[in-house]
């Protein structure tokens, strides 16, 4: 029999990976510090996330900003194609690393 210690860890769904890579791609270069958040075009969200895929990538987009972990800019603009994580999402991020590692 397996003991409680051996049990399975919960694997992530892919659209879940997606979502986190996509906060990972638009986190602040610097986050020890307040900075000023990451503005990034769709395209480049894509490529930095490895979804490479802009409709893809904007369906991922606006699922986080239900979630209020993104947001467009100008913020209420959802015809632009700039995105940026809110201080919310930073945290969210902050959180899912910490999981992650222990």
């Amino acid at each position: 029999m397996e003991s409680t210690a051996g049990a399975k860890k919960k694997r992530l769904s892919p659209s879940s990976v997606s979502q986190i890579q996509i906060l990972n791609a638009l986190a602040p270069v610097s986050a020890g510090t307040a900075s000023e958040p990451r503005r990034l075009d769709i395209n480049e969200i894509a490529e930095r996330s490895g979804l490479r895929d802009e409709k893809e990538t904007q369906r991922f987009l606006f699922i986080l900003e239900g979630q209020k972990l993104v947001t467009p800019f100008p913020e209420g603009d959802f015809t632009s194609k700039i995105w940026q994580i809110t201080n919310q999402g930073v945290q969210t991020l902050r959180h899912i690393s910490s999981a992650m590692t222990n």
